[in-house]
């Protein structure tokens, strides 16, 4: 069995370079464990008979994997069994430039993160990596962003996203198709698939809202929840009567885990629209994630009153119900969910099947058998299929 190289690039200069064998489980990013620390995502890669599992996709020895995330590139690669990895640093690391390329990622967002990946090059690193941060964090505000948003909806050098809420409260949504066997994620994905115009786009002026808000569904739309809450940030704030922008603000908050942050958003919605019934629908969620379960149910109870027919409501009880282990009514529900769907515009469908596929309050019915049973009954053949 071949190991996993990884590679770690700030502005396309190698920062961490190394192998890691994979017996059983291996955290990548930033979990406090991690083997190899970044900032950006909390990645498993798990061993599966001779592959390697990440993200809903396997690696064969000799194949290859990379992942963007902002000014992050990390390159995976699972090794030929027997075969020989050069490393690109070896063991060799200045530290003042280590500490410029830490700072470059980080700032303004993970601090903890840079600490843990220098701690692994040796205390006296340490000092250099944090002074130097805290310096930059205390000049970053007078720095003025200059460059045109990109078309592929990230900001470009010298706008970085600002994550105001530093503490994530519950896991990122993304696949868990290897623990469930089945392949909800590529289902979800041929809902989203890119349209070729968004393709061609030429630089767009970023104090532009229409081309914001295009550029906010673009990084949606491929699970870019951090670039897709920066540009939709950007709107609640130079566009304040823009509720949808807020609504999907709050939608990214919460595929990022940040569900404090989606709290404040919906309450800020409810409080000019209290009959807002997708965001009534968030807010019951997003306190049943925090464990407030007794103030969800009661918005649930609200929203049977308001909205019982909307499918929306009823994907709300499912969620609920399964998260507290309740499966046989959350079965219930999610049947009625996707017999009532044909209400739900364009956009909703796709945020159903994104539900379906990634949200963590729906992992323990994708691993019963009769959720699949139930899309196969609603979507025949277009229901998710057995991974091979």
């Amino acid at each position: 069995m071949g190991d996993l190289a990884v590679s770690v690039l700030v502005h396309g200069n190698v920062v961490d370079d190394r192998v890691v064998p994979v017996r059983r489980i291996v955290r990548l990013g930033e979990s406090d464990d991690a083997a190899v620390a970044f900032p950006g995502a909390d990645l498993a890669v798990v061993r599966v008979g001779r592959g390697l599992a990440l993200r809903g996709r396997v690696l064969e020895e000799g194949e290859e994997m990379c992942i963007s995330l902002g000014h992050v590139e990390v390159r995976l690669l699972h090794t030929v069994r027997g075969g020989a990895w050069p490393l690109e640093w070896g063991t060799f690391l200045d530290k003042r430039f280590l500490a410029a390329a830490i700072v470059a990622t980080v700032s303004g967002t993970w601090l903890d993160t840079a600490e843990s990946w220098v701690e692994r090059h040796g205390p006296a690193l340490d000092s250099v990596v944090v002074d130097t941060f805290l310096d930059t964090m205390e000049g970053r505000g007078a720095v003025e962003a200059k460059a045109v948003v990109a078309p592929d909806g990230r900001a470009s050098e010298g706008e970085q996203h600002a994550d105001e809420s530093r503490t994530t409260l519950g896991p990122r949504h993304e696949s868990d198709d290897r623990l469930t066997g089945t392949g909800y994620y590529a289902w979800y994905r041929a809902a989203v698939m890119a349209d070729a115009a968004h393709e061609s786009w030429g630089p767009l002026d970023r104090t532009d809202a229409a081309a914001r808000r295009r550029l906010a569904r673009t990084a949606y739309d491929r699970d870019d929840w951090d670039a897709a809450a920066w540009h939709y940030r950007w709107l609640v704030e130079h566009v304040p009567e823009d509720r949808t922008a807020k609504l999907h603000l709050a939608w990214a908050e919460r595929r990022r885990g940040q569900h404090d942050v989606e709290v404040a958003l919906y309450k800020e919605i409810l409080a000019v629209d209290p009959d807002d019934a997708l965001a009534e629908s968030g807010l019951a969620l997003a306190l049943a994630r925090l464990g407030r379960m007794g103030e969800a149910k009661d918005m649930v109870d609200d929203l049977q009153f308001k909205a019982p027919m909307d499918p929306y409501t009823d994907l709300t009880m499912a969620m609920v119900a399964a998260v507290q282990g309740h499966d046989d009514e959350a079965l219930q529900a999610l049947d009625k969910t996707l017999d009532a769907r044909a209400q739900l515009s364009d956009e909703m469908q796709v945020e159903l099947r994104r539900d379906l596929a990634i949200d963590p309050m729906l992992s323990s019915l994708r691993k019963d058998r009769r959720m699949s049973v139930i899309l196969r009954k609603h979507l025949g053949a277009g229901a998710p299929r057995p991974e091979q």
